[in-house]
Formats: C-alpha cells, structure tokens, sequence
C-alpha cells in the first residue's frame, strides 16, 4: 500500500449524465477492446512515475491538441491541487472488470472511430466501472477500515511478481514431488494431460514464459510471447501453453475465477500470447494444480484410485501445506541450530503445528491453508469478511478452537509445565512468540495482522493468562519463509529478531505526535504495514539465492 488513494468516478470529472455502458462500447472492434484491457491490466500492476498525469492510460502525445483532452486536465489538475489524497483512474479491479466485460461481448459490426475516438469511449466506460469499487462498512474500528480500504485498492496491487514467480515455482516442485510418490495415478494423468516427460519440465516451461514477462515496462506494458516453429518442443510447448488460453465464450464469474484459471489471451491468426494479469499467471504455477489434480480426482469416480472429494481437499491441504511444505521449509530455513519439533514429534491432539525454541526463546506456529469465499471478496462487505476470518481464526462454524485459540491452548500448555514434547523450558524463563504460518496472500493485506493481534490479546485476558514475555501475534505468509529460507539462518535475521524489529516500528508509529497530513500517511501505511512488506524491505538489495534457493536450479535450468 504505497498510498492513500482515491479511485476517480465518471462523476467526479464529467458533467454530463452518462450514457449505459455498452452504448460507449457499439461499433469498436472486439479485437481493439481485448487489446486495450489488457493494455489497462498490464499498467495496473506497474509502479507509475510520480510524474505521471493520470490520464496517460488514455492519452497520446498527439492528443494534447484535441479540445476533450484538453478540458480535461485542467478538470484533473484542480481535483489534485483540491484533494489530500492521491486522486486515480487506473487500477487493478477495475482493469479486470474491463478485461470481463469486453471478452464476453459478442462480435459486431465495426464503425468508424479514430484511436482518439476510441479511447474517449474507453475512458468513460473505464470511469463507470470505477463506481463499482465500493466498500460496505458502518464499523467505526480504524483497523476494520484498514482492512476494507486494502480489499478494493491493495488485494492485487502490492505483489512483488518477481519474488513471488520464484517462490511459486519452488512451491510447484515440492507439490508435484509429494504427488509423484503420494497419488501416482493421479500423477501418471497430470503428465499425459499436459504433454510432459516429467514433471520438471511443467516448471521448466513456466519458468521460461515467467522470464519472457518480467522484461515488461512502462513504456511496453503488454508483452507478446511467441514460441519459435524451429523449437525442438514446438508442438509440446504450444499444447502446454495453450493450457493456460482463456475460452473464447467467456462467463462472468465471482472474484476473477476465469482470468486467474486461465489467464492468457491468444491470437488465433498469429499464435502468440499475451498474460492477461501477471499475478493471476504467476500465482497460476502452483495454485492451479490443486484443482487439476482434483479434476483428475473426479475423472476416476467408480474406481479405486478416487479419493473421496469430501477430505480430497482437506488431505491435500493437511498432508502437504502443513506436513510436507511449512514442515520443510523452517527445518530448511532455520537448520538444526535450534531444537526443532515438527509433525512427526507433535502428534498429541491439541499440539501446535510446529515448535523452535532458541534457548528461552520459543516460537508457535499455527499453519493456515483456508480460503476466503469469493462471494466474500466481491462484496466488498466488510462485516462479512471479518465474519469469516473469525471462523477462520477464532471458532470454527462447529464452534472448534481455531488457530489463535489453539495458540492460546498451547501457550498455557507451556507456562502449567505440561508440553512433554520438549523437557528443555525453563517454566521461570520463558518467551513465546505465537505466529501463524498463511498460504493465501488475502491474509497478508494491510490491517489484518494488527486486527488479528487483537483478537489474540482478547483471549490472553479472557483466559487470565499472565501476557509477561508474551510476544504479539505475528502473521508469516508462506511465501516470505520460501523465498528468504536461506537468509533467516544468518546472523542478525533470525525469524524472532525480525519480529521483534516490525513491532518496535509499528509500536514507534502508534507513539508518534502526528503534525500534518503526511504524518497522518506515513503513521497509516508503517502501523498496519504487513510482516511481509516489512521483511522483503528488510532484505531489499540481499542476495537471496543462497544454496536453499539454488538447489532447485536442476528443475528451472533447460540443461538439453
């Protein structure tokens, strides 16, 4: 969340009453539509220049002439020179729900529109779609508010791609090695279905697309990917990828499904591709599979080899995001400089997920493989949401203790003198950090953890438990542990050591006399920052490819 923003509406800079929607959108070419929104998708994900006017996702060099430009900068101009806060037309919402509504129109017949035409139109229609971006709140909680403002402006605006296409790549070998050995015949399926040898290559492939996007720019937001005729894998590759094509009849749907199940867009003339969102593709190497393995799944209904799709999701969730991939990724991360205790030795019911303790120092964690519905995204109700993390987090709809319950249980576990499993705390000296390890990013948005350490301190009082040497609740994306697993071995990086260092700033933060309203931005973005924001800043200009990293280099490197 680089800023406080405030999403421009139709409205706000036109005088006029709008016209409906497609009447903006009759007699341009399908073609031109599918190109712009891509075109608008692209920029959104992109850091733009300070000096950037905010129309120029709609201008042209050669429109600073033409009156309707004209008019509207200065329009612009006085809104920016009137508002505190940083006035927008362009954002990732809104791009994806241009990008569905022009796919699922039909084709027509052209008009003539010049280009400038054209994108007088678009930005229209792009301002009316922008209404859409509504929060549903009556809390008065700061942090609740937080949190809705991050659901519309940041849920898909502050992903570092990069970062993320390497931890999702690396995410990807670990899953499809657990189901080489664990669902063989699921995994003979999932080879002939996507036209591979091995597995490697599934990683492999996407590696080398995620290369090809990562050259994108400003100034070349849509980046066209081509697979050369004369490649010895032509015909492999173009089958692989067409895998990944939207459907030319095209459905919306709730929360983006169809773009993140499929999100390239490919021109049947030439045979290249574009990504339609580079997050939804990145994001697509490792979460994709689980649905196509439970696809898989279901094709072998009536047989032995099907699993019952009632515990398909909770077996695949709980043996290899729990067991298998936080359970390996700390050991990895952390080594065996500290005592250890993972599934295999925490098998008592009740027991925490995994367990470090560093002389008096000992680390919880709880691991979180849930989902958010999507109709509860798409509301924008915040209510709702906080409703649903606290089943998530809290209680469960069976009323079961959930993640920050059973920290809660397991911390007076420890301080009664009852954790068997490690016979090594010291009852008079101890300090215990309660983390909760996440695998969806929605829980990483601004607002949630310092929500969530609320509702934690909650229950350290309502259960009279004594919070000395209790250290706030800290929310750890699985992806900050994969992608800095070799750097949090080093001196000086240690897990507890950073998270004593993010609540000293957003403590500092809560302290601060605030004086102007740049105070009042800065005290916003640093108070609910996430941990890992905080990190990745933290290790900004590090050399995370250590030996934990580059061991994975025999599945990305095309040694042929």
């Amino acid at each position: 969340m680089n800023n406080i923003k405030i999403i421009l509406e139709f409205k706000d800079i036109f005088d006029e009453k709008p016209q409906p929607i497609d009447s903006y959108l009759n007699g341009i070419n399908k073609q031109i539509l599918i190109g712009y929104a891509i075109y608008y998708c692209s920029l959104s994900t992109m850091i733009i220049p300070d000096n950037k006017n905010i129309l120029f996702a709609f201008l042209r060099e050669y429109d600073k002439d033409i009156e309707f430009f004209k008019i509207l900068k200065i329009k612009i101009s006085h809104i920016i020179n009137n508002s505190t806060k940083n006035p927008v037309i362009l954002n990732n919402r809104t791009s994806l729900k241009f990008f569905e509504l022009v796919k699922g129109r039909k084709i027509q017949n052209s008009i003539d529109l010049s280009d400038s035409e054209v994108r007088q139109r678009l930005l229209k229609v792009y301002l009316l779609l922008n209404a859409s971006n509504k929060i549903i709140t009556n809390t008065d909680n700061l942090k609740e508010i937080v949190i809705a403002n991050s659901l519309i402006y940041s849920i898909y605006s502050d992903t570092n791609c990069r970062n993320l296409r390497l931890v999702e790549l690396i995410k990807a070998c670990l899953f499809l090695e657990y189901c080489q050995k664990h669902i063989p015949f699921h995994f003979e399926i999932f080879l002939k279905e996507y036209g591979l040898d091995k597995w490697q290559e599934y990683v492999l492939y996407l590696h080398q697309i995620g290369m090809l996007i990562i050259e994108q720019n400003i100034n070349e937001p849509v980046k066209l990917i081509s697979i050369s005729i004369d490649d010895k894998d032509y015909a492999k590759k173009v089958a692989f990828f067409d895998k990944f094509c939207i459907q030319e009849i095209y459905q919306n749907d709730q929360d983006f499904t169809e773009i993140k199940s499929r999100p390239v867009e490919k021109n049947s003339e030439t045979g290249d591709y574009r990504i339609v969102f580079e997050q939804f593709f990145v994001e697509k190497m490792y979460k994709s599979l689980y649905f196509i393995f439970k696809e898989i799944n279901d094709s072998f209904i009536g047989s032995d080899k099907y699993i019952n799709p009632t515990t398909f999701r909770s077996e695949i969730g709980f043996e290899f995001s729990e067991k298998i991939l936080m359970n390996k990724i700390l050991r990895d991360a952390l080594g065996k400089k500290y005592k250890h205790l993972g599934y295999n030795e925490l098998q008592k019911k009740g027991r925490p997920d995994y367990y470090i303790r560093d002389g008096k120092h000992i680390l919880l964690f709880e691991c979180k493989d849930n989902l958010i519905r999507k109709k509860v995204v798409e509301s924008g109700d915040i209510e709702v949401f906080i409703s649903e993390m606290k089943h998530i987090f809290l209680n469960n709809k069976e009323e079961k203790p959930k993640a920050i319950k059973q920290l809660i249980n397991n911390i007076i576990t420890i301080r009664e003198g009852k954790f068997e499993e490690d016979n090594g705390i010291n009852l008079n000296n101890n300090v215990i950090y309660p983390i909760i390890v996440t695998h969806n990013s929605i829980f990483s948005l601004p607002g949630i953890n310092a929500l969530l350490n609320d509702w934690f301190s909650t229950e350290l009082e309502f259960n009279g438990i004594n919070t000395n040497n209790i250290k706030d609740l800290t929310i750890i994306d699985i992806g900050t542990l994969v992608m800095y697993q070799g750097l949090f071995s080093q001196k000086n990086n240690s897990i507890r050591e950073l998270i004593d260092s993010y609540w000293k700033k957003c403590k500092t933060e809560n302290s601060k006399k605030l004086q102007t309203i740049e105070d009042v931005v800065c005290d916003f973005l640093i108070k609910y920052q996430p941990f890992n924001i905080y990190v990745d800043e933290f290790f900004k200009g590090k050399n995370f490819f250590t030996k934990e990293i580059k061991k994975y280099n025999d599945c990305f490197l095309d040694k042929n």
